[in-house]
């Protein structure tokens, strides 16, 4: 009886592990570009702050919507840069900036993925031009 017990006990741990993980692992997509941004920033603020203190901007950035208004450098693809140094992916439906708006300022809406500090860059996703 104590064995079915511990048995018993020990599938309902196992199981409800299993529906944790599975709704960590898959949950919802954010949609970026309906919700308002925690932040926004100049482009020259958002990368002093990663270059002063890294752990400080990450901890206030990270997986935060961000909206930044800054100089477009270059359109490659799917990807935007500005001010040289903030890396954009854009989202799979966001049309990229003309060529022609390169060297304009531009309004970028994105989730911080991170900094880094190899190449100096900071990286955004799900990003939409405002």
């Amino acid at each position: 009886m104590k064995n079915k017990k511990i048995l018993f006990g020990a599938l309902a741990v196992i199981i409800l592990a299993a529906i944790i993980g599975y709704n960590y692992i898959y949950q919802d997509h954010r949609d970026i570009q309906s919700e308002k941004p925690a932040f926004t920033i100049k482009a020259t603020d958002f990368i002093k702050d990663f270059q002063e203190n890294e752990t400080e901007a990450t901890t206030k950035y990270l997986n935060k919507t961000v909206q930044i208004e800054g100089t477009l450098s270059s359109v490659d693809g799917n990807t935007i840069v500005v001010e040289n140094v903030i890396f954009f992916a854009l989202s799979e439906n966001e049309t990229p900036p003309s060529l022609d708006q390169v060297d304009n300022v531009i309004q970028v809406k994105a989730r911080c993925i991170g900094y880094d500090n190899l190449l100096e860059e900071v990286k955004l996703d799900q990003a939409s031009v405002q």
